[in-house]
């Protein structure tokens, strides 16, 4: 119990980890845009506390996170990118946004009989309807094609797609008649 509250907090403390550059790069002054060079499949999970006092509930759901992201990461053919932590609005919510190289490596954690998720989405669902709605959670999917995306940075470290695939200087229009960089 005490090394899952460790990991946990190593978790809020370094938030984020990406593969290919270091997420932690010096700022970037100026004006930068992320290259767009591949396809990415964006997956964003939640979770939202509801009933503080109801932890026997949430704290499985949230000790489990620290196993399957230190499993990924080690895992150099999982297909994770590279992932940040979100906290808020508020402590009761959290949000883990990551980044993979396609929809089947997501699919193939997902459904991998005898990593992490599996057990811990089974320990999930067995307490879930029982909850008595202490905890909700949600996920979305977004298979984002090469070209169909793009993403600005302004004076900070890359991060999200720029962390992943680097970036290049930009100069910004932002007239409503522009495009947003070129």
């Amino acid at each position: 119990m005490f090394s899952a509250l460790l990991n946990i907090a190593r978790l809020l403390i370094r938030p984020e980890w990406i593969r290919r550059h270091h997420p932690n790069a010096r700022v970037r002054q100026g004006k930068f845009a992320g290259e767009n060079t591949e396809s990415v499949v964006v997956f964003l999970v939640g979770v939202r506390i509801n009933i503080w006092w109801k932890a026997r509930y949430w704290l499985p759901l949230l000790l489990a996170m620290p196993t399957m992201l230190r499993e990924l990461v080690t895992a150099p053919g999982s297909g994770l990118l590279g992932y940040r932590l979100l906290v808020g609005p508020g402590p009761r919510q959290a949000m883990l946004v990551q980044y993979w190289s396609g929809p089947e490596e997501l699919r193939a954690f997902a459904e991998d009989r005898t990593g992490s998720h599996r057990s811990a989405q089974r320990r999930f669902w067995r307490h879930y309807a029982d909850c008595g709605g202490a905890v909700g959670f949600w996920h979305e999917i977004f298979v984002v094609e090469q070209g169909a995306h793009h993403s600005l940075y302004g004076n900070m470290p890359p991060a999200g797609i720029g962390g992943l695939y680097g970036v290049r200087e930009a100069a910004w229009a932002m007239s409503p008649n522009s495009s947003a960089y070129r």
